[in-house]
């Protein structure tokens, strides 16, 4: 149903874009500023609204989507972090002897 949609509006679109009045109003220079000046207004103001959203959450001790986004990155690095260290110990723990523990130049040695 989805792609039955999007053929429609397609052809629509296609259709709009190729009649002469449309391609004669896409090249007058005035519209194309205005629109360019609409897409700049847009911008502005969902930066605005950003900004005094954050303001906002700041007042109200509340976490931004920003911050949370960051939090999530941070814990999911300290456990990647976390997980190679434990499997490090893990594989340096399976001598049972201790001659080639993780301190030793005996495991390390055929490397150099």
């Amino acid at each position: 149903m989805f792609d039955t949609v999007k053929d429609v509006v397609v052809g629509r679109a296609m259709r709009v874009i190729s009649d002469p009045r449309v391609s004669r109003m896409m090249g007058d220079p005035r519209l194309m500023n205005m629109a360019m000046k609409a897409v700049g207004v847009g911008g502005a103001i969902k930066a605005e609204l950003d900004r005094a959203t954050r303001f906002a959450a700041g007042l109200f001790g509340l976490a931004t989507q920003e911050e949370v986004s960051a939090l999530r990155s941070t814990v999911q690095s300290l456990e990647d972090t976390l997980a190679i260290r434990e499997a490090r110990e893990s594989a340096g723990a399976r001598p049972t002897d201790g001659a080639a523990g993780p301190g030793s130049s005996a495991g390390s040695a055929g490397g150099r």
